[in-house]
């Protein structure tokens, strides 16, 4: 038996707890980054591994060896009498499941404990509750999977409105975790995703240290299920672009902690009064779409879909 756990802690966890066969964590960052559905597999594992090594100052070498090392885990998978996946109704573990499921369809035995709370703060005891409640994956589970992660990895994410439009009774959290994934598209009002604009938000209304600010961003279950390197790498975006929204300076004490303010200009944007993407342009991920000034699309809250920029709905 195999259980693949999103991330180390609940697999260490679950290890500590007994429960039977071996833990895998699978240490991705699907929902950052390039993730085009077009390349060759090697070609994608690749793209992954440098923007991985970039983005989180890690080594390339070693992030290409463990995302190969991964990959043939997941190969290897299908000899397994059962696979037990291991996921949260966050966009964080759905992006990560939906690619687990279409890369596992030849396994025996494929079970899901697909959990409404967060399992990394669950008790031993608790760990083996869930388990004995997992439901084995069906056919028609897998093929809504295998729609959603096309419309994911699609280089045209209008594709993903069907999804946030239609409750799937297979993938429960499916509409709604996609319905986060497209607020991330910059909003037809002025131009920041819903994730820069939690983060704008929050410092405006005095969260200014880190710790404040995450707890802000994403309270209690948490439904993006960033981490806190995902987290502040759009922190560093929003001081580093070229008309900055916000500064980032180190306040007294021991060690100094970084204290975060809006510009003048971050406040005009939060105010609707001048547009993020007009301002800094765009050359950025959200799935397979790569954004860009000739090739934009942005988020009509009103309307609940993304739209070709420029697009008006009568």
């Amino acid at each position: 038996m195999l259980h693949i756990h999103n991330g180390d802690s609940v697999a260490i966890t679950a290890r500590r707890a007994n429960l039977p066969g071996r833990h895998l964590p699978f240490r991705e960052i699907l929902i950052a980054g390039p993730v085009p559905g077009s390349l060759p597999h090697h070609d994608w594992l690749e793209q992954r591994a440098r923007f991985l090594a970039d983005s989180y100052d890690e080594k390339l070498l070693r992030v290409r060896n463990d995302l190969l090392e991964q990959e043939q885990a997941i190969d290897e998978a299908r000899h397994e009498d059962e696979v037990v996946l291991w996921f949260e109704h966050d966009l964080y573990c759905l992006v990560h499941l939906l690619y687990l499921l279409v890369r596992l369809t030849k396994c025996r035995h494929l079970k899901l404990v697909w959990s409404p709370k967060p399992l990394g703060a669950e008790e031993e005891p608790d760990l083996w509750r869930a388990f004995d409640t997992r439901t084995e994956v069906t056919h028609a589970t897998t093929w809504m999977a295998n729609q959603a992660w096309t419309a994911y990895t699609a280089d045209d994410p209008t594709e993903l409105n069907r999804f946030v439009a239609n409750p799937q009774r297979d993938l429960a959290f499916l509409a709604e975790g996609f319905k986060l994934h497209a607020s991330r598209f910059p909003s037809t009002r002025n131009g920041l995703g819903e994730v820069e604009r939690r983060v704008m938000d929050g410092i405006a209304s005095g969260a200014t240290d880190f710790t404040a600010l995450f707890a802000r961003f994403d309270p209690a279950p948490p439904l993006f299920g960033f981490g806190d390197g995902e987290f502040l790498r759009h922190l560093r975006r929003l001081a580093t672009c070229a008309v900055p929204m916000i500064t980032i300076s180190e306040a007294q004490g021991s060690p100094p902690k970084p204290r975060y303010a809006l510009t003048a200009m971050g406040q005009e944007v939060l105010d609707g009064k001048a547009d993020y993407i007009a301002l800094n342009n765009a050359d950025l991920w959200l799935g397979g779409a790569h954004l860009t000034h000739e090739r934009l699309w942005r988020w009509d809250e009103q309307a609940q879909q993304i739209l070709v920029s420029g697009q008006q709905l009568q």
